[in-house]
């Protein structure tokens, strides 16, 4: 009787545990199906996790206010997005941008947004990320020589004309005049054709003495400056091809006593600002966004990172006045200090 009620125990024990398998494999089916579905529903939706994207941006030239700005935009996009950001900043330096480039690319960006520190120099190291399948768009300065995802700017050639036009007005349409600039990055000398065509268009009275390639750097604006007012003492404007340009030019007006010539410049960096609200003689400048543009380059990025066709973008640029400098001032330092 013993044996017998143990067989049937056994028996019972055994189709029990059966029955666990059978549901915990019908559980486990189940579990399976909806894991399935959830996913087929995310990738019908067109749905993207952005978290998952790395971002870097390579900002070509130094740490001042306009890049400070445009990094900030970029930052805010990202964040908005939920997008890791990574950036550096090149300090106008080649080989340092490249190594920054090759250090981003170890850690494993997605995608580079670059505002070169020379438009063709950095066109290898371009083409290096493309063959390894990491995507490349530029913010504020151009590339030459090789094709990009997209370029988010100012339109660089506008901004020489409106600076043209007021220093045409300013000289009452004649005068003598230098130009200091920036040669090998394509946002300034995009600047200085234009300024030069609509010069020679609509002020021909207006002679451009001379015009020095200073690579956008304010110690060596200031040197050559120097020199140019010393050698054209009938000299009555100087225009600057970006911020630095125009205070190297500004600075070397202070130094050698020349007050009455006067400054035109591009870009609202808080030095500029601050000599323009001051009624000096750096009378003028065309105020980029930087802001804005950096958060559209970002956003240009996760979209094109998200399959979506994107295309360029530029971002408006206005004359500065001693009329309208406050409200730059205060637009600029409300995205500094939010």
């Amino acid at each position: 009787m013993k044996k017998r009620y143990l067989g049937i125990f056994m028996a019972a024990l055994m189709g029990m545990t059966l029955m666990g398998c059978q549901s915990e494999e019908g559980n486990q089916e189940q579990t399976a199906k909806e894991e399935q579905t959830t996913s087929e529903e995310s990738a019908d939706s067109g749905e993207s996790d952005d978290s998952a994207y790395k971002v870097g941006f390579s900002a070509g030239y130094s740490k001042v206010q306009h890049w400070e700005l445009e990094i900030g935009g970029a930052q805010a996009a990202a964040d908005e997005a939920g997008v890791e950001m990574i950036y550096q900043f090149a300090n106008g330096d080649q080989q340092k941008q490249i190594q920054d480039i090759e250090n981003m690319v170890e850690m494993g960006i997605d995608m580079l947004i670059v505002g070169p520190c020379n438009s063709e120099g950095i066109v290898p190291t371009v083409n290096e990320l493309k063959e390894k399948g990491i995507p490349v768009m530029t913010s504020d300065i151009g590339i030459t020589g090789t094709e990009v995802v997209a370029h988010v700017a100012s339109d660089n050639y506008k901004i020489g004309t409106m600076a043209a036009e007021y220093m045409g007005e300013m000289l009452g349409g004649e005068g003598k005049i230098a130009i200091v600039g920036w040669a090998s990055a394509s946002a300034t000398k995009d600047r200085e054709d234009g300024f030069t065509d609509t010069l020679t268009e609509k002020y021909p009275d207006i002679e451009i003495i001379t015009s020095q390639d200073v690579g956008g750097d304010r110690t060596k604006s200031l040197e050559t400056c120097e020199n140019i007012i010393q050698s054209n003492s009938d000299i009555n404007a100087i225009f600057g091809c970006n911020a630095e340009c125009a205070l190297g030019a500004y600075n070397a007006t202070q130094s050698v006593n020349r007050t009455d010539i006067n400054i035109v410049a591009v870009d609202s960096d808080s030095e500029v600002m601050e000599a323009i609200k001051g009624e000096t003689n750096l009378k003028a400048t065309i105020a980029q966004n930087p802001y804005e543009m950096g958060h559209k380059a970002m956003e240009t990025a996760i979209a094109s990172l998200n399959g979506e066709e994107v295309e360029d973008a530029a971002i408006e640029a206005e004359l500065v006045t001693s009329e309208n400098v406050q409200e730059i001032i205060d637009r600029d330092e409300a995205f500094l200090n939010p």
